[in-house]
């Protein structure tokens, strides 16, 4: 009888772990799959939800520049609709670049860490460079130079300001969708650290498989 009930409580205790495990994965993967649904939706703050606060990813340097574009649009008190033009031309241009991507393995390294490969179709950085080298900026600035000046001497910084942000994210929209919106990227194996912490799993690491 107590052979039997040891029996039963590893055996209890074997699919408890077992199920811990399954679900631990799960989670895992859930963030995996929600960072990159995020970014082929065009949705970089959202995407950014399920990455740990130190972490670096293909997109760090794209959301410091945005975080950084939205201090000055505060800083000048632009209207919500300039800001929108900005948060829509950024959406546009991340979902070119990220196509799509599929897990292909999970691996875990400990109860708190897991890597996980994912085939993702992003552009690197070398296309993009090239397909935007040829973007007209000189004509753009000469342009939009003395209209700003006429803003700022009849209607004043603010509208100067307003003018400015509006006509660039414009700009930017139409130029960097135009150079990118043909290109295809070709899937490339990646390696995604996830680490859990204060109760959720976040990504804390990406870089290419050797």
């Amino acid at each position: 009888m107590k052979k039997l009930l040891k029996m039963i409580l590893c055996s209890v205790m074997l699919c408890t772990m077992t199920a811990c495990s399954n679900g631990n994965e799960a989670a895992v993967k859930n963030t995996v799959n929600s960072y990159f649904v995020s970014l082929e939706e065009g949705k970089l703050e959202d995407a950014y939800k399920y990455v740990g606060d130190d972490a670096t990813t293909d997109f760090s340097e794209l959301k410091e520049t945005e975080d950084s574009m939205n201090e000055m649009l505060e800083e000048y008190n632009i209207s919500d609709a300039t800001k929108t033009l900005f948060s829509d031309a950024f959406s546009s241009i991340i979902k070119l670049c990220v196509q799509s991507h599929k897990i292909t393995k999970t691996e875990k390294v400990s109860d708190t860490e897991y890597k996980v490969t994912a085939d993702a179709s992003i552009l690197d950085s070398d296309t993009i460079a090239t397909a935007i080298e040829n973007i007209d900026y000189e004509t753009f600035l000469n342009d939009i130079s003395s209209k700003v000046t006429e803003k700022y001497t009849s209607e004043g910084e603010s509208a100067a300001a307003e003018y400015l942000m509006s006509s660039m994210a414009t700009w930017f929209s139409e130029n960097y969708t135009s150079a990118l919106k043909d290109l295809k990227a070709t899937a490339r194996p990646v390696v995604i650290t996830v680490d859990k912490q204060n109760d959720s799993w976040l990504i804390t690491g990406m870089e290419d498989q050797e």
